[in-house]
């Protein structure tokens, strides 16, 4: 008797374990109209009232890529790392589209759930589902600027890589990494308002410590494992190696980044579903 109610026991914690890991995919699976709703509404709102609307998706990557060729194809003739052909604005822009996707997510989401207060006091919403909407949103700006490399990469070269079917499993463990992150600061953000100023001092210091603006040879050894800490640097790295290489991604690389963007998803999720019973009380 003791022994079935013991075993009874230990299912339980066990139960709550597969739950807590299938979340936030059983809550994208089940709420996925909400969520295409909602991307679309957020999208759809931040170019409300402009002239050219939607179009500024296009017009923004294309004019940083065209401003990017001129000045360093043009003008400063710059080369990127020594005895090597590389377009140089198409690098930095493949870094920038990297970076640019994870600030607009990371600088979001201290005031995600502030912005939404109507959500957690009056309105029946599934609030997990706000970190989704911010990463979902921003992946259109960023596909957008990978279809732009893409056709600028095959106007200067001619060719067409079979690597670039890999791209999206090279973004996906990004996607994964910045929800889980959005969770972590979205939910500490309710509490600390302060984050939402220093979050902008934190990206910074993701876009000057990653390979970016520079090679990754150009790093000291002794400094150059210090990199991979940052967020972006793998995504970085395997996308121009996709993109303008026309190279394989290193699964193994690629395989340990998704192995610790999900450990931080999942550590978010659970993180944000804690701290949710109390956002009532602060807003």
């Amino acid at each position: 008797m003791m022994s079935a109610r013991r075993q009874s026991l230990q299912k339980v914690p066990k139960k709550r374990m597969v739950a807590r890991a299938l979340g936030p995919i059983a809550l994208l699976v089940n709420e996925r109209a909400l969520f295409t709703r909602m991307v679309s509404r957020d999208i759809s709102s931040r170019y409300k009232g402009s002239v050219f609307g939607l179009l500024w998706t296009i017009l923004n990557p294309l004019v940083l890529l065209a401003v990017f060729g001129f000045v360093f194809g043009t003008v400063l003739k710059a080369k990127w790392g020594v005895g090597t052909k590389d377009n140089f604005s198409l690098v930095l822009f493949s870094g920038l589209s990297v970076f640019l996707l994870a600030s607009e997510c990371l600088n979001r989401a201290p005031m995600l759930v502030v912005q939404h207060a109507t959500y957690v006091k009056k309105v029946v919403f599934p609030l997990p589902l706000l970190p989704p909407i911010v990463v979902g949103s921003a992946v259109v700006n960023f596909g957008v600027a990978v279809g732009l490399l893409l056709l600028v990469q095959i106007f200067l070269t001619g060719k067409v890589y079979s690597s670039w079917v890999t791209i999206p499993l090279v973004v996906a463990p990004l996607l994964i990494m910045l929800t889980g992150l959005v969770y972590l600061v979205s939910a500490l953000g309710v509490f600390l308002r302060d984050l939402n100023q220093l979050m902008g001092l934190v990206t910074l210091v993701i876009m000057y410590m990653s390979p970016i603006l520079f090679p990754m040879e150009t790093v000291p050894a002794e400094f150059r494992d210090y990199l991979f800490l940052n967020p972006v640097t793998v995504p970085v790295n395997e996308l121009r190696h996709v993109i303008l290489a026309g190279n394989n991604p290193d699964w193994v690389a690629i395989g340990v980044y998704f192995l610790i963007s999900l450990v931080t998803l999942l550590l978010g999720y659970g993180f944000f579903l804690r701290c949710q019973r109390g956002f009532a009380d602060v807003l």
